[in-house]
């Protein structure tokens, strides 16, 4: 009999992926949802935020008309998900709504401006987004948020949409992708914005470097001396001359510079002075908070951007909410006790009508036989 090979199951993907020293209860896990009818941009939108949130995220989530909010709901608890982060859009604009299972609250932004990832990497000379920085969940970075009720709320969601990070057991190489949301108070926005992070050694030739970073074999053909290879100043031959600095700041810049503890890369080593570099890989998105509500999509609204609300009307609305609450759990008692009492009469029927089909069973047998059924009571023949 032959031998059936054996499966191998991936199961360090999530050890590694894992920050130190965090439980698996404790990481964060998502839903990047579609709603409603939208656009074929606004769909890559999702795909790409879904991308974001890789590796805690159900990458390969299919949703359909048929399905309602409360069915994602419910398997949320069995498969550990804390956020639902859910696309839709109307005529007038495009919006996302960041929700905490099971119970809320749930913040809605509107979507003002956004550009896809592959928009981002097009208009970039040299685009970068290697496979294996999404095997780890990356840094969130919040800058310029208030004080307000709401603005603390804003923080405390996007800071709990990521795993947290022990910064005394964390592993350096793990540490490959950023998240920047920047709070712009001028115009009450927020700028979302998505970044690869890698580090290169410095104070050594930069062609050098480039030769240590890239697998390829240069082309030194053309050249008389291997000299000539590294004296070369912004030529793309042989070796290339491209640099490998951020698209957003100098190739020298001194606050780049940081002393390495640990093993990053194959070419940043522990006890290194190296280039911290960040390079854009999308989605952007200009994000507007609307509107706060307490509970799963549904619920008192805590705060909105446009409609305010005096004391007494927000009273009223709450009592206007509370008598809702009374009616419906009212209406679902009289349900439940008429269920019951139907239950109970259509036991009862069954019964009675057993009971005749018991006595019309016995009463042929007992004519059969020629011996009456004292039990029985029906007419008598003529």
């Amino acid at each position: 009999m032959a031998r059936t090979r054996r499966k191998k199951h991936r199961t360090h993907l999530d050890l590694q992926a894992r920050p130190a020293g965090t439980k698996s209860s404790e990481i964060p896990r998502s839903f990047v949802m579609k709603r409603g009818k939208l656009g074929d941009l606004v769909k890559d939108l999702a795909d790409d935020v879904r991308h974001v949130m890789e590796p805690f995220t159900a990458r390969n989530l299919k949703e359909s008309k048929q399905n309602k909010l409360k069915d994602f709901v419910q398997v949320a608890g069995p498969l550990g998900i804390s956020h639902f982060m859910i696309f839709s859009a109307t005529e007038r604009s495009k919006y996302l709504k960041v929700c905490r299972t099971p119970r809320g609250p749930t913040l809605t932004f509107r979507v003002h401006k956004y550009t896809l990832s592959r928009e981002v990497a097009a208009a970039q000379k040299n685009p970068r987004a290697p496979s294996n920085a999404f095997l780890s969940p990356p840094l969130v970075v919040l800058n310029n948020f208030g004080d307000a009720p709401h603005q603390k709320l804003a923080t405390i969601t996007f800071q709990n949409l990521f795993p947290p990070i022990n910064v005394r057991k964390v592993k350096l190489s793990t540490c490959q992708r950023a998240v920047l949301i920047d709070y712009d108070k001028a115009t009450g926005r927020f700028q979302f914005r998505h970044y690869t992070i890698s580090a290169a050694p410095t104070g050594a030739n930069r062609q050098l470097r480039k030769l240590l970073t890239s697998r390829a074999a240069p082309d030194l053909g053309a050249l008389t001396d291997v000299s000539e290879f590294f004296d070369k100043k912004g030529t793309r031959g042989a070796g290339g001359g491209v640099s490998d600095a951020s698209d957003s700041e100098g190739e020298d810049a001194m606050n780049a510079r940081v002393d390495l503890t640990q093993d990053y890369n194959r070419v940043a080593h522990a006890n290194s002075r190296s280039r911290v570099i960040l390079q854009e890989i999308g989605p952007r998105m200009e994000l507007e908070l609307m509107k706060v509500e307490e509970g799963m999509c549904e619920g008192r609204v805590l705060y909105h951007a446009y409609v305010s609300k005096t004391e007494e009307e927000v009273v009223e609305q709450e009592q206007k909410q509370v008598d809702k609450d009374a009616l419906r759990k009212r209406r679902k008692e009289d349900q439940d006790a008429n269920v019951r009492r139907k239950e109970k009469e259509a036991a009862e029927t069954l019964a009675i009508r057993e009971e005749q089909a018991g006595r019309k069973k016995r009463k042929r047998s007992a004519d059969k036989a020629g011996v009456s059924d004292p039990g029985f009571k029906g007419e008598k023949k003529g």
